[in-house]
């Protein structure tokens, strides 16, 4: 449905950015690779990559942006449908990523997210932090007041970056994670600019009869339903 709202329907030679390689985002990079699309896609666990990788989520893994945007131009030059995982933090990475479009560099044509900020103290990684330390804050009920506000702070900065490549004209979206709520309450007043990806993509085709929903309309007027 993305791709048939923004590019004709064909995902060939364009890739998506996103983030979120766990329980739910996990899905990402093989749905971009069935839709014919390559993927950029970056967790921040070692772990939930590894895990993607070997059950065939994920196709490969860059070393780092650089080569991520090797890959990138690899596969979409070549119409190549591939799915590319990234070690590292949304919010560090995105910015990172606004800059480089600023100057020229590469832009993806669909954004993204799906990590897991509606869960702060044990879903989104603040920037700066270790695994190591992130995974210790969770266990200490003292540190979660510091680990919340760290972690909020972080996906203000994540959804500040999905703004400013929004205003590249990219459509972005996030998944009904809470991120862009997070982001609001941290002073990102722009932060609903963008639309949850159910209500921009989901619901037109609820709209068409597909997906687990089906609906009658008793009066026989079309509009009711809609």
């Amino acid at each position: 449905e993305a791709g048939r709202q923004h590019y004709n329907g064909s995902w060939a030679g364009r890739w998506i950015l996103t983030a979120g390689l766990g329980g739910m985002g996990g899905a990402q990079p093989l749905a971009a690779t069935f839709a014919g699309a390559t993927s950029l896609n970056i967790e921040c666990q070692q772990s939930s990559i590894d895990f993607r990788l070997r059950t065939g989520y994920v196709d490969k893994q860059a070393d780092d942006l650089d080569h991520a945007y090797e890959l990138i131009k690899q596969h979409t030059d070549a119409g190549e449908a591939v799915s590319i995982a990234l070690l590292g933090n949304a919010a560090d990475i995105l910015p990172e990523m606004v800059k480089r479009a600023h100057d020229g560099g590469m832009k993806p044509d669909l954004v993204t997210d799906q990590t897991s900020a509606h869960d702060l103290i044990n879903g989104y990684l603040p920037v700066g932090w270790t695994v190591e330390a992130w995974k210790a804050a969770q266990e200490d009920s003292e540190q979660h007041s510091a680990l919340t506000k760290a972690a909020a702070q972080s996906c203000a900065v994540h959804v500040q970056a999905m703004l400013d490549l929004q205003a590249m004209d990219i459509p972005t979206t996030d998944y009904g994670n809470n991120i862009r709520q997070v982001a609001f309450d941290e002073g990102v007043k722009d932060a609903f600019n963008f639309p949850g990806f159910v209500p921009a993509y989901i619901r037109p085709l609820f709209c068409q009869g597909k997906g687990p929903f089906r609906w009658v309309a008793l009066s026989g007027d079309p509009e009711d339903i809609y």
